[in-house]
């Protein structure tokens, strides 16, 4: 065994979709490894966009009510993520752990969770679904720097 405990900062992008196949292989290859898919959502900006589509007649949103909607975009978060993984996972014999984190630094926090982890590799792509920057994204290249583990950048071929 390399590797057992491989994180995957998965966004839906193309780069994400290949890094998580490129982990699936390692997988493949070794039934005892953990895999750690991490998706960071930004709750707050999908609370809002909810409420422009839903307008709450009062204007005044009651936490309680805001709790609902928070959890019904998480909830519906984890069903595109499902559709979008679960056919490139659903022939591995290994113990999958998908979370979600609320966005606040995306490349602090992949870091932070791979430490908190104990991730001995991270897998990830070489361009997310956020602004771009050169050759790689400013998350990869933050995690590149940052990270205390090895951290391996799949690119998509052009």
């Amino acid at each position: 065994m390399l590797y057992d405990n491989i994180m995957v900062p998965y966004d839906g992008s193309p780069s994400a979709r290949a890094a998580l196949e490129e982990a699936a292989r390692f997988a493949n290859e070794d039934p005892g490894l953990t895999l750690r898919i991490v998706t960071i959502i930004d709750a707050e900006s999908r609370v809002a966009a909810y409420l422009e589509k839903h307008p709450l007649p009062e204007g005044v949103v009651p936490s309680a009510r805001l709790r609902e909607i928070h959890q019904q975009v998480v909830d519906e978060a984890d069903v595109d993520l499902h559709r979008q993984i679960d056919h490139i996972l659903e022939r591995l014999m290994n113990r999958v752990v998908i979370e979600f984190l609320e966005e606040t630094s995306p490349g602090a926090q992949i870091v932070s969770y791979a430490s908190d982890n104990n991730c001995d590799l991270i897998i990830m792509g070489s361009r997310g679904l956020g602004a771009l920057r050169g050759m790689l994204g400013s998350v990869s290249s933050y995690v590149l720097r940052e990270a205390t583990c090895p951290v391996m950048v799949v690119k998509v071929g052009d």
